[in-house]
């Protein structure tokens, strides 16, 4: 059976899923950064079989956050709507709904493409763009 993050509720665990299958780590954006996509990967379906896979286990790889140098996503955000103790959502929203010539908006969101991991994969701004868009329809 096909699964899809966009099913619910109840959701399905997709990121536990991932943390499961592959050498990613929660980002102190909260976003799981992958050693070599680093933010920029995502999870649009699953497959739900109807036996048990033994999977290979999985290579013990440390967090790029670890050693990032000054944590640039944490410095990003032009409203700080994150920090150590999480995401300000009401904060982001407020900011992508408040300014007509919104960078994030209109290019994606600073503190994600502030990482230093996976540059080359970045999101082109249109596409960017889109994500910011369907971000705040989530939020009305």
């Amino acid at each position: 059976r096909a699964l899809s993050p966009s099913e619910g509720p109840p959701w399905w665990p997709f990121q536990r899923w991932a943390q499961r299958a592959e050498p990613v780590h929660v980002s102190p954006l909260g976003l799981l950064v992958h050693p070599q996509w680093g933010l920029w990967h995502s999870y649009r379906g699953a497959l739900a079989l109807g036996e048990h896979v033994d999977l290979p286990p999985l290579p013990s790889v440390p967090s790029p956050c670890e050693n990032c140098a000054g944590k640039p996503c944490l410095g990003t955000c032009p409203v700080g709507a994150f920090s150590a103790q999480g995401f300000e959502v009401a904060r982001c929203v407020g900011h992508l709904r408040g300014r007509v010539d919104n960078l994030c908006l209109a290019t994606g969101c600073m503190a994600r493409s502030a990482c230093p991991v996976g540059p080359a994969h970045r999101h082109e701004a249109r596409q960017a763009a889109f994500h910011q868009q369907a971000f705040l329809r989530a939020r009305s």
